[in-house]
């Protein structure tokens, strides 16, 4: 049943709230109590600027090369990089002083990607590998192989 919301940012939304009267009642006495759709991703959006520009600041001295891919890969890859970059240096003493050099030199958007949801120190290590690496392909390959052999 469609039901319009006095949002308590003030504003008035257009809600469907199935279930059972109570539930109904229950559902829209909560939903007074929040912000309207809006208002709560304009806030969400100005708290993930806010964390990008810390994060920015965090990591500007870093002189970060650009990264390579899509514009859309490129976009989303920046944003992951500030963050576990600002991350790591905040924790430093993960694997030294110097130990983020190596997600420094990654420059492939896709790789940024793919890695967002390893720990620091994993990303770290995986860093050193595509570096260390003329092709990721070959660093995969080679630990397949390390893998067969043992």
């Amino acid at each position: 049943m469609e039901h319009c919301i006095a949002h308590a940012c003030g504003h008035e939304q257009a809600h469907y709230i199935p279930g059972s009267p109570a539930q109904q009642d229950r559902k829209a006495r909560w939903l007074r109590t929040t912000k309207c759709r809006t208002c709560f991703v304009d806030d969400k959006r100005s708290e993930e600027a806010e964390a990008a520009a810390r994060n920015a600041t965090a990591i500007a001295h870093l002189g970060l090369p650009e990264l390579v891919g899509s514009d859309r890969q490129v976009s989303w890859a920046t944003t992951i990089r500030m963050k576990r970059l600002a991350a790591i240096l905040a924790t430093s003493s993960i694997n030294g002083a110097d130990s983020h050099q190596a997600c420094i030199a990654v420059t492939d958007a896709k790789w940024w990607i793919d890695h967002r949801d390893l720990t620091d120190i994993d990303l770290i290590a995986k860093g050193r590998l595509h570096v260390n690496a003329p092709d990721a392909t070959i660093a995969g390959a080679a630990l397949t192989r390390m893998a067969t052999i043992a």
